[in-house]
């Protein structure tokens, strides 16, 4: 995939332009690191989603997982796209109550969810409690019964499926701290039905990982979810009125071509990532067929997903490409041993964060020189006084390249734009080595640029601080 196939992207007076702005003229207004997103590419994302599966299947709702982005504006600009919300913490739900949804746009996961989480859910009436274990369940009902109010929930199973993605990001198996093995999900059940005044039990739940690239990871651990539901309302009546599929929805990467030769396979697979919405929604969605489901669990059994209602979690599918990192070249240096240009910019990762917990790529573009041939090798390291803050793998993993190609004449003074970083970027941001955080800049549709976080200063370092 080449960078300007996406339309978002463009070029005028030799820089590089988002969505439609100039990205020179803004970090000359707005200074740098800083984020930049785009409106119109969040909206379209969402779309595309809620199409591709909607055209399909009659319900589905979209549940975009707050943890990839959760800025306010950001946050109310996917509710506008018609999205609804998955959050992982009781701060993640204040912020979506916050940004304006309501509480039955809401489903819960988590593998720790405290007292007072659970209960803002329960006061909330949120959709769902993803209930992440038999002793949660319980915790659940207790609150509820203390609460005198009834708890939704869904009970996320662990159906056993490995995507191949990088190994931080696979959630669907035992060996994951999520979920409710298949050998528990009965006895939840058959608990939860036994408290009805307390639980309404709407579904299973699963998310098998991020950036899932091979089709049939997702359709295994559909096939586990379905026929685990057969199996369970064959033992105690109990048929769902909910799937959730999680997230995982792969987004394409601008790789560098050679990129085959120093990942590995499943690496470069998955950031290749030609696996297609359309692709997945169609598969999925005939699994829930009435033809289909009569296949394998008989006639008696073929309507029970009938008037299902299937959620998905899309996180970075929908905001990693409306997210553009900008970050300024602060100085240069020359390893004549190695023959090795470095660059040193002013992102670390204190601000782009993935590049160092799962060695994540981020394509690199000189965004004030995008006209000029990007032929020339250098190493990329950001401020952190750190050796492991850079931007190749200096552990030899080698998911990363060693060198990013700028042009000959790249220079401190520069601009390095970095791309598809909507996701997992300012949520992850830290004042690591006292370094303030990084700007947050919306595109509206109209064209209007919009400060959504302001960018620190140093008086924010110790704004909840106290003095002895």
């Amino acid at each position: 995939m080449k960078i300007f196939d996406n339309k978002i992207y463009g070029e005028r007076d030799g820089s590089f332009c988002f969505d439609g702005q100039n990205l020179t003229e803004l970090a000359e207004t707005y200074g740098t690191p800083l984020y930049i997103f785009s409106e119109r590419e969040l909206k379209k994302n969402v779309r595309e989603i809620d199409e591709q599966f909607r055209t399909l299947w009659g319900k589905v709702s979209i549940h975009y997982a707050a943890k990839c982005e959760s800025t306010v504006a950001i946050l109310q600009t996917i509710r506008k796209a018609g999205s609804n919300l998955e959050v992982n913490s009781g701060g993640e739900l204040f912020k979506g109550l916050y940004s304006g949804f309501k509480g039955n746009q809401i489903v819960f996961n988590g593998v720790s969810k405290s007292e007072d989480e659970i209960e803002m859910a329960i006061i909330n009436n949120i959709k769902s409690i993803n209930v992440d274990s038999l002793y949660e369940l319980k915790r659940v009902l207790r609150l509820a019964e203390r609460l005198k109010e009834r708890a939704n929930i869904c009970l996320r199973i662990v159906p056993e499926v490995s995507t191949g993605v990088v190994k931080g990001n696979e959630t669907g198996t035992h060996e994951s701290k999520f979920g409710i093995t298949l050998d528990e999900v009965e006895t939840a059940v058959c608990l939860a039905m036994e408290n009805k005044s307390l639980i309404r039990l709407r579904g299973y739940h699963f998310h098998i990982g991020t950036q899932t690239y091979d089709l049939r990871s997702f359709t295994e651990a559909f096939r586990i979810m379905l026929q685990t539901a057969v199996a369970i309302y064959k033992s105690t009546g109990f048929g769902p009125e909910l799937l959730n599929i999680g997230g995982g929805l792969p987004v394409p990467h601008y790789i560098d071509p050679t990129a085959s030769q120093y990942m590995p396979r499943n690496i470069y697979a998955m950031l290749k990532s030609e696996l297609t919405i359309e692709r997945i929604a169609k598969e999925l969605c005939q699994e829930m067929e009435e033809e289909q489901v009569r296949v394998w669990a008989g006639s008696e059994h073929a309507a029970l997903f009938h008037d299902t209602e299937l959620v998905l979690e899309p996180g970075r599918k929908i905001s990693a490409s409306a997210g553009v990192l900008l970050s300024r070249i602060e100085n240069e240096k020359k390893r004549n041993e190695l023959d090795e240009s470095w660059l040193m910019i002013d992102a670390g990762f204190n601000t782009l964060m993935e590049v160092k917990t799962y060695f994540w790529y981020y394509h690199m573009v000189c965004a004030n020189k995008i006209n000029e041939l990007h032929i020339k090798p250098f190493k990329v390291a950001g401020p952190c006084c750190d050796s492991g803050d850079v931007y190749f793998d200096i552990d030899y993993h080698k998911s990363l390249p060693d060198y990013r190609v700028f042009p000959e004449s790249t220079e401190p003074g520069d601009l390095i734009a970095m791309l598809n970083v909507g996701a997992y970027g300012t949520p992850n941001m830290s004042n690591y080595n006292g370094r303030t955080m990084a700007g947050v800049l919306l595109i509206r549709e109209n064209g209007e640029v919009v400060t959504i976080k302001s960018a620190q200063k140093y008086g924010d370092l110790v704004a909840n601080e106290i003095k002895i």
